[in-house]
């Protein structure tokens, strides 16, 4: 496995001059829509970082009894922050960066279907991320065949099941790009679910972290899509002329 401090930090350092240069290509364009979907490659990257400063914890000998009992301020806080992303952030996001990002092009009943999914997300994302920040106890962290595993005791554990659970969390962060109108967000949703798909047949034992890594290098195709020629905004269509009255 090529997972490491070094793969994280690598993908933090490439993802962000990208992140910056959408920023610029969406100010260029005028639509301020576009710069929530623009500013998504810096915030993968500042994920990649958080995980990185976790792997250099791991990685050396001194610390790991720290880690595994749960002690150390620096290594929580790192494992937090990496989860605030991938737990709290990343359900809400997508669908509120593909409203804004598609909003002119979105029929009423569309907008209306964007803004439940963003809802779902917000209050999945609350229901993941916060018990482990108020009780740190609930997160543990093994590195397992070169990846890290994050075994959080979640809310729902038990009850719902790894499969279920991360499928549903899969559907809220792709569906949005799926259901757009913009072809190259299109092309995005359906790599970060053969991303999802791939990670959960092949590195189950540490989804959440190889997921999210694979999410962040697809992030890169922000500045592909954010070029992407935007057509007229949706308008209504005019209404068919009637015979003159007799």
């Amino acid at each position: 496995m090529c997972f490491s401090s070094t793969a994280s930090f690598t993908a933090a350092v490439v993802l962000g001059p990208l992140g910056l240069l959408a920023v610029r290509q969406a100010r260029r364009s005028g639509q301020e829509g576009s710069l929530p979907l623009a500013l998504t490659p810096l915030l993968f990257a500042v994920q990649q970082a958080s995980e990185g400063v976790l792997w250099l914890r791991l990685e050396n000998p001194a610390l790991s009894a720290a880690t595994d009992s749960g002690a150390g301020a620096l290594t929580r806080a790192a494992a937090l922050l990496f989860l605030f992303f991938a737990y709290g952030l990343w359900p809400a996001w997508m669908p509120w960066v593909a409203l804004r990002f598609l909003d002119s092009r979105l029929e009423p009943w569309r907008r209306q279907v964007f803004k439940g999914l963003g809802l779902l997300g917000l209050l999945l994302g609350l229901g993941l991320w916060l018990p482990l920040a108020i009780d740190p106890d609930r997160l543990e962290l093994l590195v397992v065949n070169g990846s890290i595993h994050y075994a959080p005791t979640l809310l729902a554990s038990g009850v719902i099941s790894h499969g279920l659970g991360t499928s549903l969390y899969a559907l809220l962060v792709s569906l949005p790009l799926l259901l757009g109108p913009s072809p190259r967000l299109r092309v995005c949703g359906v790599l970060l679910l053969l991303a999802f798909a791939l990670a959960q047949l092949a590195y189950l034992y540490a989804f959440t972290s190889v997921w999210c890594y694979f999410a962040a290098l697809l992030s890169a195709l922000v500045l592909w899509v954010v070029a992407e020629p935007v057509g007229s905004p949706l308008t209504p269509r005019p209404r068919t002329a009637g015979p003159p009255p007799r």
